[in-house]
């Protein structure tokens, strides 16, 4: 089976990330899958934004004034209608850590809309359609602070989707295991990855009272194949985060893991294609 390409928050290495222009420049150069993060407002709009807040690092004021580390969490995107969020600048700003990035204005989408374009644009263009791998961004800490209890975070996302009817093409995944037991006991239809950042598998599995779809683990996390292959045998997808660097996509290769997720998806792209060249 062929390995998926994930463009995670869209093409992320090279255009601000989550955003409509990332998401399309992904499906351009032929991902399988869109990874996006979402969060919830004010007016209970699935907003697609890594954060619950206004980031500092890479999102200006409306008026282009920056805002401090110190009072990024004052911009809480729960304390606001959606109407003012897409005020922000998320693109004009340079992250960084993606210095690369095309500077550009643009703002956080609603989840709804970022469906809507894709759908056309894969249409138009008659291109193969893409699946969608969305995280849930829950805290337990952050309950009735930055979003709603798991109940009304996961109806409201789910809303969504059912409604553009596209759940045979959803990935529903969260770190937060409150969240992916509410996907399983009220929305089985919706593939569920549990995203882990520490621990052993048999360690984090404890922690579900179910076995997921998949499970998505930070990269370095998987050590050989026959770590992946102990979490295949039990009929789970293997799917690492963030895997950025050529040698590291090609040992996850290596590993057998059934997608990578990854900020440079023509990175992974060209590795796939020259191990699917070496082996015809």
């Amino acid at each position: 089976m062929k390995t998926q390409i994930q463009g995670h928050r869209g093409d992320r290495g090279n255009f601000p990330e989550n955003s409509i222009p990332a998401f399309l420049s992904a499906v351009k150069k032929g991902v399988d899958v869109l990874e996006m993060d979402v969060v919830i407002s004010k007016d209970k709009k699935v907003v697609v934004s890594h954060e619950a807040y206004i980031a500092s690092a890479y999102v200006l004021q409306p008026n282009g004034a920056d805002i401090s580390k110190e009072k990024e969490r004052n911009f809480n995107l729960y304390d606001m209608n959606y109407a003012e969020i897409k005020t922000f600048d998320a693109g004009s700003k340079i992250n960084q850590k993606f210095l690369q990035q095309q500077k550009l204005k643009t703002y956080k989408p609603l989840l709804s809309e970022v469906i809507e374009t894709v759908e056309k644009y894969t249409q138009e263009n008659n291109l193969p359609a893409v699946a969608y791998n969305i995280e849930i961004k829950s805290e337990v800490e952050f309950y009735h602070k930055f979003q709603p209890e798991p109940k009304e975070f996961v109806k409201l996302v789910t809303d969504v989707l059912l409604e553009k009817q596209i759940e045979n093409r959803v990935i529903l995944q969260s770190f937060d295991v409150n969240i992916l037991e509410e996907i399983h006991l009220h929305f089985s239809a919706f593939t569920i990855a549990y995203l882990v950042e520490n621990n052993s598998f048999q360690q984090n599995k404890e922690r579900l009272s179910f076995k997921p779809e998949i499970y998505s683990p930070h990269f370095k996390l998987l050590n050989s194949k026959k770590a992946v292959q102990e979490i295949q045998q039990e009929q789970i997808l293997v799917i690492p985060w963030t895997v950025n660097k050529p040698e590291d996509i090609t040992k996850m290769l290596d590993f057998g893991v059934n997608a990578i997720i990854t900020d440079f998806p023509e990175r992974a792209l060209t590795c796939l294609r020259s191990r699917t060249q070496t082996d015809l």
